[in-house]
This record gives C-alpha cells, sequence and structure tokens, in this order.
C-alpha cells in the first residue's frame, strides 16, 4: 500500500456485477405499479428513500416497504438461469407458463419513464424456478423463485 497507495486486492474478494434484467439500480426507480389478486396498487419513493401509497400519500408499512426494496434488489442483481427464446415456448403458448393471465405483475418506472414491467406465472415442477416475461421483449424469463417471491410477499402485505 506504501508503495501504489491502494489497498492490495485479494484474491478471495468477488466483485459484485449486477447481472439482473433490471439494468437501473434500485434507487432509480421511483415509482412501481402492482397488479394482482384482482388490485392495483400505485407506490412512490419518498424523498427519505422510504415508500409511499400514491392514492392517499400515507408511509407504506414497513414490511411493505422492505419486500418493495428487496424486490427491485433482486431484479437488478439477479440474473435468469435460463431465457426461453420464442422458438422454445411458441409451440405450447405463455399458458403453459402460467403467463397468459400472470398472477402478478410489477411495472417500473423513474419519474413518468417506464423502465420495466415484469410478468410472474407459474413456477417449475421443483418449485425453486419461476416464470417471467417482460412487456416489449419476446423471451421468456426462468428466474430463481425468491426473485418473484418477494413481489408475492409485497402484494401480500398491500391493504386493500
Amino acid at each position: 500500500m506504501t508503495m501504489s497507495g491502494r489497498v492490495r486486492e485479494s484474491g478471495q474478494f468477488v466483485r459484485f456485477v449486477a447481472a439482473g434484467v433490471l439494468a437501473e439500480t434500485p434507487a432509480q426507480v421511483s415509482r412501481i405499479e402492482l397488479m394482482g389478486n384482482g388490485g392495483r396498487w400505485v407506490f412512490a419513493r419518498t424523498a427519505e428513500g422510504g415508500w409511499r401509497r400514491d392514492r392517499d400519500q400515507r408511509p407504506v408499512p414497513p414490511p411493505l416497504g422492505t419486500h418493495l426494496d428487496e424486490a427491485l434488489k433482486f431484479l437488478h442483481a439477479s440474473a435468469p438461469v435460463r431465457i426461453l427464446d420464442q422458438r422454445e415456448w411458441a409451440e405450447h403458448g405463455l399458458g403453459e407458463f402460467g403467463l397468459e393471465r400472470p398472477a402478478l405483475s410489477a411495472v417500473l418506472l423513474n419519474d413518468d419513464q417506464r423502465l420495466l414491467a415484469v410478468h410472474f406465472g407459474s413456477t417449475n415442477p421443483q418449485k425453486v424456478l419461476q416464470y417471467m416475461r417482460i412487456d416489449g421483449r419476446d423471451e421468456v424469463y426462468v428466474m430463481s423463485r425468491f426473485v418473484g417471491a418477494e413481489w408475492e410477499q409485497a402484494l401480500a402485505e398491500v391493504e386493500p
């Protein structure tokens, strides 16, 4: 360190590389539109970094805010396990993956600019992976189950 002026890197240190489907950082998401269970809810980020309901400007309860933050982090950091191009799923259709009518959808925005819209379908038979679609793309993404589960937990915390 005295010779170079830098801290020596350890060979065991692994640098974080965001490999998820959300290219922007979670902090760049200022609004979330969450749809599922027959409802639609909109959340806006506060100046302090928390979340509030867009409809009545009330802060969201801490568990919901935590689930929203974690769900964004997972979309940013977690790479798809596999990406199925249209040739691989077209014969059977999106219904095979639970994506004809997704159980849950989330639209992520930065102010009024749409960053990403994701739709979560069914899980694989072993329940460790989940199918996901992204608006504007022809692929079906096979994601680790914890990604969609975090959105589902957020939806379960929403008050009507």
